[in-house]
């Protein structure tokens, strides 16, 4: 009988167990075609809402105190404007985050440079001390290991 014979009685089996795993294929490949595509969408909106959101620094030039290493926070606290903006600023370092956390965007080492070196200037430091009990407890876990290096 053979091959041939194999063939010729279950050619119809054999046709369906194809169509299966063809379409199972076509799927994972427009699964990840899709993931791709929302990672770019979404790199594209972070990307814009970090432009938006550091232009507003120069813009506005009552918030150019905070990226001032020198400024001191005692003899002139955060003002209601400074407040307002660096909690926009923690919200967007904290879906950097959770995106890190995904290893959608970007990674987790790279933020956490970033937050080190924005936290660590004297106002966002204060705001953030003032801020971080609103924020998730894991995030916060996560910014304060990365200020005690």
């Amino acid at each position: 009988m053979g091959w041939v014979g194999f063939l010729e009685d279950n050619w119809f089996a054999l046709a369906q167990s194809l169509g299966i795993i063809g379409g199972l294929a076509y799927n994972a490949l427009a699964l990840r075609k899709d993931v791709q595509a929302r990672r770019t969408a979404d790199q594209i909106l972070l990307t814009e809402q970090h432009r938006e959101l550091w232009s507003e620094v120069h813009r506005r030039p009552e918030l150019m105190r905070l990226l001032d290493p020198e400024a001191d926070p005692d003899s002139q606290p955060l003002t209601p404007v400074e407040e307002h903006y660096l909690r926009l600023v923690f919200v967007h370092f904290h879906t950097g985050w959770l995106l890190a956390r995904e290893h959608s965007l970007l990674s987790l080492e790279v933020l956490a440079r970033d937050i080190g070196d924005f936290f660590r200037l004297p106002l966002p430091k204060a705001g953030w001390r003032r801020a971080r009990s609103a924020m998730d407890p894991a995030f916060v876990r996560f910014v304060e290991r990365e200020l005690e290096d």
